[in-house]
């Protein structure tokens, strides 16, 4: 086998490729919204520190987790059955599901955020009172983010990548940075966190308001006068095998900060959160080939053109992984150096990003595995090692949080990542036949399903 062959393959083939384009598109759009964030991280903490940071991340942690699972696995669902129903032309159950999706996303949503906030103001939890507040004031936003991550996934099954990232990842943090720039220029040493957050807020409803322009533009209009059909059962089954993919997924995203601010309070929450939207620009690259690819594997894999789809996956994670490539050096050789722009205090996450960049590489090195089991119909699979992972990650953060803090929270997210993918990747190949990582294994044949 060979590691890491990139210069080993047709650099104008995938240049001129449309998904490779597409994911180039992408990531621009994600790495305007990246560096968007990390100004607006850059302007809290340096104006308010790590502990108002803290709980600012705290707060939409818990937001945009329960968000997702109030999505019950729907905005899975649209990228693996609307693809299918276009093929067949039944624009019946495409209207059927975009009425029965939305409906149950919204009122669960509701109930879940009353529930949040229920919770907390009866418990008086966390037990800092900072943090608690920034809660309360995130709480009100958690069914627009769950209709945000529904109906955007629309536009992706129809093959509208860029529109589906534009209201969240261009409009949403634009508005953002400029009402936060605003703001400093009128209140100046007034300004506090609990604006910043209600700031937040305001712009997650206008990227809704964007979204739902783009929906009614490319997608809705089509479908409108057309009667609905419904397939309830077949819905909710499936759905619910992707609820438990994407929410343990994004457990995992969230859990450390969660437990940080619920362990050791709003300082250490906040220096993880900076360490960890640091190597988060490592990793847009490959969540934006997720965003391209998502719909094109389960369509390669239904009209069985498994040739086609290894090469789709290795050509992508290869220029994907050359992108990224720089930004982990950086990240691995000078962590302290960039940690220093948010403040001082922010040094204490030199382990934590050292760590999370490892985790990153590994990440990016075993390709797009989950997407490449779910998108497939191996979804017990991907259930069952994410249960498996979900229980080590949760034993480690609980053992080693109390005890090492920030670091204790680093160790146990690289190790989960880690142990995830490698795992993954290895089913993948056992599955379906595909090689989803930068290693070149030779001898190794693809051959089409019968």
């Amino acid at each position: 086998m060979e590691f890491f062959p990139l210069l080993k393959f047709n650099w104008k083939e995938i240049i001129h490729s449309p998904h490779s384009r597409e994911i180039v598109i992408v990531f621009a759009i994600q790495a305007f919204a990246l560096i968007a964030s990390l100004t607006i991280s850059l302007i809290i903490t340096n104006l308010l520190g790590a502990a108002a940071y803290g709980a600012f991340s705290y707060g939409f942690s818990w937001v945009n987790l329960l968000a997702t699972f109030s999505c019950m696995g729907y905005e899975q669902l649209a990228l693996k059955e609307l693809p299918s129903y276009r093929v067949q032309n039944r624009n019946d159950l495409i209207r059927g599901y975009f009425l029965h999706s939305m409906k149950m996303v919204f009122i669960i949503s509701v109930l879940v955020s009353l529930l949040l906030f229920g919770v907390s103001w009866f418990l008086q939890q966390p037990s800092d009172e900072m943090l608690r507040k920034g809660l309360w004031l995130a709480v009100p936003v958690l069914p627009v983010i769950a209709m945000i991550n529904l109906r955007l996934s629309w536009l992706r099954s129809f093959h509208f990548n860029a529109q589906s990232q534009l209201p969240d990842k261009v409009i949403r943090p634009a508005i953002f940075l400029l009402a936060v720039l605003i703001s400093y220029g009128i209140l100046k040493d007034k300004l506090n966190v609990w604006l910043i957050i209600l700031l937040s807020a305001g712009s997650i409803v206008i990227a809704l308001l964007a979204g739902n322009f783009f929906i009614r533009e490319k997608i809705t209009s089509a479908v409108g006068g057309i009667p609905p059909s419904y397939l309830r059962w077949q819905w909710t089954k499936v759905a619910f095998s992707f609820l438990l993919v994407n929410g343990i997924y994004f457990y995992f995203s969230q859990l450390q900060i969660i437990a940080l601010g619920s362990f050791k309070g709003a300082k250490e929450t906040g220096i993880f959160a900076i360490a960890s939207r640091l190597s988060d620009l490592e990793g847009y690259m490959l969540f934006a080939m997720n965003v391209v690819l998502a719909p094109v594997i389960s369509k390669l894999f239904a009209e069985n053109n498994l040739q086609e789809l290894q090469r789709v996956i290795t050509n992508s994670l290869r220029i994907g992984f050359i992108l990224s490539f720089p930004v982990m050096i950086c990240f691995l050789l000078f962590p302290a150096f960039f940690l220093g722009f948010f403040g001082d205090e922010f040094g204490e996450g030199k382990f934590t990003l050292v760590l999370l960049t490892i985790s990153q590489m590994v990440n990016f090195g075993t390709g797009s595995v989950g997407y490449l089991l779910t998108m497939t119909g191996h979804q017990r699979t991907a259930i069952q090692l994410l249960f498996l992972c979900a229980l080590l990650t949760t034993l480690l953060s609980v053992l080693l949080i109390p005890k090492f803090g920030v670091n204790g929270a680093a160790i146990a997210a690289a190790t989960n990542s880690i142990v995830l993918n490698v795992l993954m990747a290895i089913a993948v190949y056992r599955k379906i036949g595909i090689n989803s990582t930068l290693i070149v294994i030779r001898g190794t044949r693809i051959a089409n399903r019968d």
